[in-house]
């Protein structure tokens, strides 16, 4: 029912019911016979609460259906293997430096059928950097020129070396043989690059001690390297590379046997005895 009907019955009602008590108050002074005014007051308040309709509580709207936020799928990681890391072998013999050139210093080499981890490259062309296979727990300098790359290079962090370092120069230097070569005896001296450069020409003297002659030169040889302690001369090397080790051989004439003798021998890494040279002797006794 509408609120104003409402309002307008509970008016109605409420003065009937004041009539009602006025009459009842009215009555109380008028003999009543059996009662039959308060029965009758009884039953018009109860038909008045009976047909006066009750205020319904007003209806609430409803609020509508919250959504209940749904999770975003949980995206699954996928598993990658981690690839191997390159690996690096050579076709000949190869020294391993502490920076990639000839004149950094030796530490360790990679053999024909033996590999090492490749862990960078090298700004310098044609050198690696490599798990050193002479020292567990090291690393060094490769060059590159008789090497074969095993893997996937691509991805790894390029090396810059520190700047070279000052070459050293040094050779151990040590009597080999007396050998004949046609008519003549022949003294041969092993000769051990120790230092970081490379020798190219010598400075060979041979004395007499004990007659105080000259057995040979003093002489400047631009070749002075052989290969081999049997190979006489003339057409050797004039390249010794460090860490290498090669031959040289003087014509001597006849010495009287026990006689003391020296030898003399400057090294230097320019020709004609230009650049660092460095000198050695060495004393022993004629044959």
């Amino acid at each position: 029912m509408p609120m104003g009907l409402i309002r307008i019955a509970r008016r109605n009602s409420y003065a009937w019911l004041a009539s009602l008590l006025l009459l009842a108050a009215t009555a109380c002074n008028r003999p009543d016979p059996q009662g039959q005014i308060g029965t009758a007051v009884a039953g018009t308040i109860q038909a008045i609460q009976v047909s006066t309709p009750s205020a319904a509580a007003p209806s609430e709207t409803p609020p509508p259906p919250s959504s209940t936020p749904t999770a975003a799928p949980t995206a699954t990681a996928t598993q990658t293997a981690t690839p191997a890391p390159p690996h690096i072998s050579v076709s000949q013999n190869t020294n391993c430096r502490t920076g990639p050139a000839v004149n950094y210093d030796y530490r360790g080499a990679l053999l024909v059928g033996q590999t090492a981890e490749v862990v960078a490259r090298s700004t310098v062309p044609d050198y690696w950097y490599i798990t050193n296979p002479d020292r567990p727990g090291e690393f060094c300098w490769l060059w590159g020129e008789f090497a074969t790359v095993d893997g996937d290079a691509s991805g790894l962090p390029a090396f810059t070396p520190q700047p070279s370092p000052t070459p050293s120069i040094d050779f151990n230097l040590l009597l080999h043989s007396f050998r004949p070569c046609g008519s003549d005896t022949h003294i041969v001296f092993t000769i051990q690059n120790t230092g970081g450069s490379i020798f190219q020409t010598g400075h060979i003297y041979v004395q007499d001690l004990t007659t105080l002659t000259d057995v040979y030169g003093p002489l400047l040889d631009r070749y002075p390297f052989a290969p081999g302690a049997s190979d006489c001369p003339p057409g050797h090397g004039n390249r010794l590379d460090p860490g290498t080790a090669a031959y040289i051989i003087a014509p001597i004439s006849s010495v009287p046997s026990g006689d003391s003798g020296r030898g003399t021998i400057k090294l230097c890494t320019g020709d004609y005895l230009a650049g660092d040279c460095i000198t050695k002797t060495i004393d022993f006794k004629f044959p």
